[in-house]
């Protein structure tokens, strides 16, 4: 649940006399009350029965549709005998309708290559339910299908009383999978932030003793009382005639009726108006300690031109102070580990500015002082000049990326987005109009207005950070591990670091920015030397001079979008198993340390108004370094690719600030069970290899790491380009980038080295293993099955033991959640590998209660024999196949996809004009998969691990 949204419209105050002054770029003059203007492209309705719709045309993906049914209610409206029943209700939307009895939607969904969970899904919040489906357009049935569905979770879900008895084990697993330390710190802290209202008693999930006794006729209640179609939206984005679908939605809802006497929804009331409270929250096996303050707000209009520009200048405001804040935790002894301002929406109805940090142990008064100093400092001083018209040229560029995009805005987020418009009034201007506001009220925008946001925000009462002391609405809030040795904070405390703040001279922030170019000198370079052209694929390859390879795919996928990548054999595994633990680290230690003559901070103030990251890395098989840009900043891109190669810097400042935030952030993991948990899982299966450490031996490496052992062992591994391949997908031209690749790939350096990886010899355990991890307080349980060994890699193998994951994973799912109710959700992965040695490996994972931990693992290897004697039914084979074709349609429209079986494929010595071809997906038959279920899920060669509570379960 997320307690806090961004937003782009918020409240600052303007006169209409700014906004009057200022024109778009056609020259008309914005009236500040004026409605901001929707998305043309969008057409919207309100059907007689009061049920709103939004339906979009949009091709990406092409030949997909995103559909929503939205419910505006939630568990804030749930009766007191009904506490998780809004959340229940959801879950047997799923489980019998008038259309699809029992399990025959998801069955049906699957048939046509939708996925339970990426592709079929619901949600459930305080104040709405949502609905989701992606659905194939290729048969207009499936549509139609589709749209039957939503009508059948609108008003006619059965509620058959087995079904819901069945059901319930399920929504209690989701339930038991939730708690934890966050869960019950939240317990602590959730009655003061929501006190006198009715959010701190409806969480969606409810509390088990409703879930587990409730009759069906209180979920069928709840239901018939707020599933009504004046309180439903249906959004529609997707590859589609607009019209067409209008109409569908006019003719499919038109009949849906509400109750007689419909019981008013009711919007629940939260405070805004109270005396400061302090809410402190501690837990023995809390990962990390974190402090904060929460402003609430009367919520923020958002309709208007005037909003806005509004939204601009607070915009402008987060931004300056998150790059501030993001400076400071770059410290060799940082006050924090991670900072953040932000403001947004808290709940519905009440909005909120805050003040966060995530800080070491010990570090919750340091942290706080820290984040009220930043604040203050702008109160009494504001922001540099140099500070805006950075955060303008930033805040335009992404404005501009948008607008380079409109084209290519996935379905998924446009259908999230008119979600919102429906429950919340959200505005919704399509991009050509917020670029004319942008171009209208940027320029014009001056330090006083920004600076004033922090005066609004953080002393409304009066114009000092003394006003603090004893502003309403405010809540301090620390969570922190409670442990021996660790003191928390008392509440005088806390506020005792207010009092001093305000109280003490804080000078005006520096701002400094470095004027020198990136690449002071720009290289000769060398050409390219041979070419080879796959037209099939459309795909290029250059050999330089110097022997860097570039693998090239122009794509029209997107319009504002270059993907690359860079890889050489070799990485850590070239390094003595002694020198590991001082150079594990290398790669992320120079990345963090900035290039060339420009620091982290630095560079990012270099880089303002340029859409380009490029990050190095160093792997336990291979070096590299992978990225993105925009095509206008394809040529920062290639500068940053030769600092990295030739100029990485050497830096202790960052380098202590590294180490600091990795051990703030890893001090208290050990005590969460599920890092307990998975560190035995990864130690066993490594057989204890040093390379493969435990959080303990992870911690250790962080103490033994090397800055000069690092930083040479870098140096060395990208000294030599010659091996190096680069691999670049997206919007670009191939003479037009051709002389960039030769002027700064072909000056990369050239040893001529010829070198490989290292076996460093990690390899899985032989034999049965069963181990149980005795951690944690709640009634939890996890179990992991693992399946290893070596095996003889070939394609059709490969394909083989996917399809057999596949397969496994709907039957478990249908087996341990469906029929036994004993888990929230079961993962099933498979593959097969080649390097460094040709070995296979299957893992099942599931929750559960403690106490059926045993009964599920039985019904797992049950299911498991099954399918070794009987080979997978024609049902599941087909839904499985129509899957992995659904999956590679979408995906072979995708940069990142390409990208990545560019390398692959090329890796393993594959034809690169084989990636498009869906004959693996076609070629895997029953049989194949019956015998690789023989072959690698060995009941004499597997690995258990089950997680259990630190008490024993009798």
């Amino acid at each position: 649940m997320k307690m806090l949204r961004s937003r782009t419209l918020a409240l600052f105050p303007l006169t209409a006399a700014m906004l009057l002054s200022a024109t778009g770029a056609a020259g008309q003059a914005f009236d500040p009350t004026d409605p901001i203007p929707p998305d043309p492209s969008v057409i919207t309705g309100v059907l007689d029965n009061g049920l709103r719709y939004f339906v979009q045309e949009n091709d990406q993906p092409e030949n997909r549709a995103e559909l929503r049914l939205v419910i505006d209610a939630g568990s804030i409206l749930e009766d007191e005998d009904q506490l998780g029943l809004a959340h229940f209700v959801e879950h047997m939307a799923f489980n019998g309708t008038r259309n699809f009895e029992k399990q025959a939607l998801v069955d049906y969904l699957e048939s046509i290559g939708m996925q339970f969970g990426p592709d079929i899904n619901a949600y459930t919040s305080f104040d709405e339910t949502v609905y989701m489906l992606q659905v194939p357009m290729d048969d207009p049935e499936m549509l139609a299908t589709a749209f039957q569905i939503l009508h059948d979770w609108a008003q006619d879900v059965l509620f058959d009383p087995e079904e819901v008895d069945k059901e319930r084990g399920v929504v209690i697993e989701e339930w038991r999978g939730g708690r934890g330390a966050q869960a019950r710190m939240q317990d602590q802290q959730f009655p003061i932030m929501f006190e006198g209202s009715l959010y701190a008693e409806r969480l969606p999930i409810g509390k088990p003793d409703i879930l587990e006794t409730a009759p069906a006729e209180r979920l069928r209640s709840f239901y018939e009382d707020w599933y009504r179609p004046n309180l439903m939206a249906i959004v529609a984005v997707g590859d589609f005639d607009g019209g067409e679908i209008e109409a569908t939605i006019r003719e499919q809802f038109a009949g849906l009726r509400g109750p007689a006497e419909p019981r008013p929804r009711m919007t629940a009331e939260i405070p805004i108006d109270h005396p400061a409270r302090v809410a402190i929250a501690t837990d023995t096996e809390a990962p990390r300690s974190q402090v904060g303050v929460l402003y609430k707000q009367p919520p923020a209009p958002r309709g208007t031109i005037a909003d806005f520009r509004r939204g601009l200048v607070e915009g402008l405001y987060s931004g300056m102070l998150n790059a501030r804040l993001d400076e400071l935790r770059q410290q060799a002894e940082p006050p924090f580990l991670f900072g953040l301002s932000g403001q947004g929406q808290f709940v519905r109805g009440v909005d909120a500015y805050q003040l966060i940090a995530l800080v070491a142990e010990g570090g919750i008064e340091r942290g706080l002082e820290t984040l009220l100093t930043e604040a203050e400092r702008v109160v009494r001083h504001g922001f540099a000049e140099t500070e805006l018209e950075r955060q303008k040229t930033a805040m335009r560029r992404s404005y501009e990326r948008r607008l380079a995009e409109r084209e290519n805005q996935e379905s998924a987020g446009l259908a999230a987005r008119y979600v919102q418009v429906f429950l919340q009034g959200s505005a919704y201007p399509d991009i050509e109009t917020q670029m004319e506001l942008v171009d209208a009220f940027l320029p014009e925008i001056t330090l006083a207005e920004t600076n004033a946001v922090a005066q609004a925000w953080l002393a409304e009462t009066n114009a000092v950070a003394q006003a603090w002391l004893a502003e309403r609405g405010r809540v301090i809030l620390v969570s922190a591990p409670e442990k021996e040795g660790l003191e928390t904070p008392a509440e005088e405390d806390l506020v005792g670091v207010f009092a001093a703040v305000g109280g003490r001279e804080i000078a005006a922030y520096e701002d400094a920015a470095a004027d020198a170019p990136l690449l002071p000198v720009v290289p000769e370079g060398s050409p390219v030397v041979s070419e080879e052209t796959l037209d099939e694929v459309g795909v290029t390859l250059w050999t330089l001079e110097n022997g860097v390879r570039v693998v090239l795919k122009p794509t029209d996928f997107k319009d504002d979008e270059i993907l690359f990548s860079a890889t050489s054999p070799g990485g850590t595994s070239l390094v003595p198993d002694d020198l590991y633990p001082k150079v594990s680290l290398a790669g992320t230690v120079v990345s963090q340390a900035g290039v060339g003559e420009f620091d982290q901070t630095a560079l990012r103030k270099k880089l303002t108004g340029k859409a380009v990251n490029v990050s190095p890395s160093l792997g336990s098989l291979s070096e590299g370094l992978g990225g993105f840009v925009s095509p206008r900043d394809i040529e920062t891109a290639f500068q940053l690719v030769y600092l990295y190669f030739t100029a990485p810097r050497r830096d202790e400042t960052a380098f202590e600030a590294f180490k600091a935030q990795q051990l703030g952030v890893l001090a208290n993991l050990g005590a969460s069970p599920d890092v307990v948990f998975s560190d035995t899982v990864s130690a066993t299966m490594a057989q204890g290899h040093p390379r493969v450490p435990s959080l303990s031996q992870f911690l250790e490496n962080l103490k033994q790491a090397d800055l000069d052992a690092a930083y040479g062992l870098y140096r060395e591994r990208f000294a030599d380009a010659s091996d190096f391949t680069f691999y670049f997908t997206g919007t670009f031209d191939l003479l037009e980038i051709r002389p960039l690749v030769e002027q700064y790939l072909g000056a990369l350096p050239d040893l001529g080295r010829v070198e490989t990886w290292r076996d460093t010899g990690i390899d899985p355990p032989a034999g049965v293993i069963e181990k149980f991890v005795y951690k944690g307080l709640e009634p939890q349980s996890r179990t992991q099955i693992i399946f290893s060994g070596e095996a003889e890699y070939s394609r059709q193998e490969a394909n083989a033991i996917s399809a057999m994951a596949d397969i496994l994973d709907i039957r478990l799912r249908e087996v341990l959640r469906e029929d036994l109710g004993g888990t929230y959700g079961v993962g099933v992965g498979g593959s097969l590998s080649y390097r460094p040695d040709e070995e296979y490996r299957v893992t099942i994972s599931f929750g559960s209660a403690p106490e059926r931990a045993e009964e599920l693992s039985t019904a797992v290897f049950e299911e498991i024999e099954r399918l070794r004697a009987e080979g997978p039914d024609a049902e599941t084979v087909d839904k499985v196949r129509e899957t992995q074709r659904r999956t590679k349609e979408t995906n072979l429209r995708e940069n990142r996809y390409w990208l990545g079986q560019l390398a692959a494929f090329e890796r393993a010595g594959r034809d690169l004009n084989e990636i498009p071809s869906y004959d693996a997906i076609e070629g895997w038959t029953a049989e194949q998969v019956r015998q690789a279920a023989i072959r690698y899920l060995r009941t004499d060669q597997y690995a258990r691990f089950v997680l259990l509570p630190e008490q024993k379960v009798p």
